[in-house]
Order: C-alpha cells, then structure tokens, then sequence
C-alpha cells in the first residue's frame, strides 16, 4: 500500500464536488488497514474513511488521513438450510453484490439495486429502497476500532439500527471503521412486492408471479426511469430524508393538501414524502450556484455545474427553511458532510 499527499477527491464522491486529500491511502486487508492506523497515529493525524462517496458532501480539503477501502471479495461462509451466509469486503460495490448474489441464487437484496457506494457504507445509513432495508439481512459486521488497533464482529441487533440510522452514524461514527459484513440470504426464491410503485409495475408488465430476478429487474428500470444517473449528472441520490412525524399531525396535514401521501410506520407515527413536500414547495427544478434540484425526483441534488460542497449545502439549507415555512415539516440530509 502507498501513502499519498495532497491527492484530489473528485472521482471519489459521486457529487462531484472538488475536494483533496492531505494525506491518502487505499486498504484492502488486516494489515492495511493497522498500517494505515500506524502511520496517521505517528504523524498526529485524525482518520476520515470515505468508502464509494455515494452519500457524502465533501468540504474543500479534508486534513488527516483519508482511508479508502478496497477490494471485491463475495465469499460462501457457511449453508445452513435454505440460509447462506456471505462475507463480503466493505470496499465491494454493493450493485455488484446485489447483482452477483442474485445470479448465484443467494435471494433477498434484489430491491436495494442499482444504489450506488460500497458494501462498507451500506450499514452505516441502514440503505433502504422499495420497501426493503439492507438491516433486515445483516447478520453481524466486523469492524476495527480506530483507538485500540482491535478487530472485532458486531451482531445485528446491536448496531442501532433505524430508518436511515446506526450507530455507525451516530456515537460509533469515529470510532470503528466497517472491514465488513456478512449477510444472510435465503436460497429461496421469494420476493418482497409491498411497495406499492414496484407492485404497480411489475403489474404492468404482466408479472403476476415474479421471481428475485423479475424484481431486480423490474428496480433497476424504475430508477434508472427517475434517477439520474452518476456517471453523467453528478449527485448523491436521495438528498432528504422522509420525515418522521406524529400521526395526528400528518392527518391534520392531509387535510389541508388531500395529495399528500402519508405512510404508518410501526411505532404509530407517520412518515410523509419528502419529494412531495419539496415539489409542492415549488422547488422542483430550483438551481443556485450550478447545483439544483433534479427536474426528474425533487429528492435529488444534483450539481453539474461543479459547485463546492458549501453551495451544495447551502442549497440544502434553502430548501429546508421553505419547506418548513411552507407545511410545518423539517427535513433531515441523509449525507455525511465531511471536512470543512
């Protein structure tokens, strides 16, 4: 492994944003990642790990160290039954894992395709889509503490795990770094269709019987139909959360606008749709300082004019205030803002 100085981020967040490294190093293994350790705790360095930078604002100069992982390995752990369980490096696309453990007849991730990043970032936010959250599949992650040097496993039911939240997040947000996870995936071909878009579409298209691969299918259009895509719109993907609100208030809202969809939640709250709220802001299409609001899906921040972090942001911060004056409702950003 290499150790690199003042190294540029700009393909390393799918925003766009111009940022650069003080210090840089890529790590694949055990040892790379101690080595990386040793050599920001030498030099007096704080740690910034950036994984596929799907979901990240970057600031213009990250100082310290920035650990980027790599690597590919998608790894058969164990059978049991119909269950396998899959050990997979944080620094694996998670598109091609969906993909891969799909042709491998390893079912149950086929509505997270097509979300950009890596298998490392995929805990963190607890990634969700299409009625299906990736916490439903983690069976532990293994991690290292940035503090003691140590590698160690966290069950699921320990993370923390919430709508788009973990302690990855939260309190452990500097302290462990993700090396990996391991799912459980069934060798069952069943399929979750309770999210009313993909269900209407897979109608649609006559498939009143889909099987994982119809699904997958069946998602990946969907997004690629309203979402831009990176490679060609620079743009984090959903920029805003759904927010979480009482029951009693989301009514009281559904009445003064009858379009408002409104979603239970289990805990008897409600969650309302950000994308409409936005839309229905009249922000839907707003540009400012070459970034803006995506014309296709309001939940989206794009920025191909090249703007800095900072105007991202403050764009954000526009559109909370108006929604908020405008329904009552605070929206939450679902990217970690990285750097100054």
């Amino acid at each position: 492994m290499q150790f690199e100085r003042d190294v540029s981020l700009e393909g390393l967040n799918t925003l766009g944003v111009t940022s650069r490294a003080e210090n840089f190093c890529r790590v694949e293994s055990d040892a790379d990642w101690l080595a990386a350790i040793d050599y920001a705790s030498s030099r007096g360095l704080g740690i910034t790990l950036l994984g596929g930078g799907s979901n990240v604002v970057l600031g213009e100069q990250l100082r310290g160290l920035v650990v980027h992982p790599v690597g590919d390995d998608i790894d058969l752990f164990e059978q049991r039954g119909d269950d396998v369980l899959v050990d997979v490096l944080a620094g694996t696309e998670w598109d091609t894992l969906v993909r891969i453990c799909n042709q491998r007849g390893w079912f149950g991730l086929e509505n997270l395709v097509s979300i950009p990043g890596s298998c490392g970032a995929a805990p963190v936010q607890n990634i969700g889509a299409y009625g299906v959250e990736i916490a439903e599949f983690i069976e532990s992650v293994r991690v290292l503490d940035l503090n003691t040097r140590e590698f160690s496993v966290v069950k699921s039911q320990d993370c923390g795990f919430a709508y788009r939240y973990s302690y990855f997040k939260g309190p452990w947000r500097t302290r462990y770094a993700i090396v990996g996870i391991r799912l459980r995936l069934s060798k069952t071909p069943t399929v979750n269709t309770s999210y009313a878009a993909l269900a209407q579409a897979l109608e649609n298209a006559e498939l009143h019987a889909p099987t994982p691969v119809d699904v997958l299918n069946t998602v990946a259009a969907i997004r690629a139909a309203k979402l831009p895509d990176v490679r060609r719109v620079p743009n984090s993907g959903s920029f805003f959360k759904n927010p979480i609100v009482s029951s009693e208030f989301a009514q009281h809202l559904k009445a003064l606008h009858p379009d408002l969809p409104v979603y239970a939640v289990d805990d008897g709250s409600a969650k309302l749709a950000a994308a409409h709220l936005i839309e229905a802001a009249g922000l839907k299409g707003y540009q400012h300082a070459g970034c803006g609001i995506s014309e296709d899906h309001a939940l989206v921040l794009v920025n191909p004019g090249q703007a800095t972090g900072a105007e991202c942001l403050a764009l954000a911060e526009h559109v909370i205030s108006t929604v908020q004056s405008a329904f009552g409702v605070t929206l939450d950003i679902e990217p970690v803002v990285m750097g100054a």
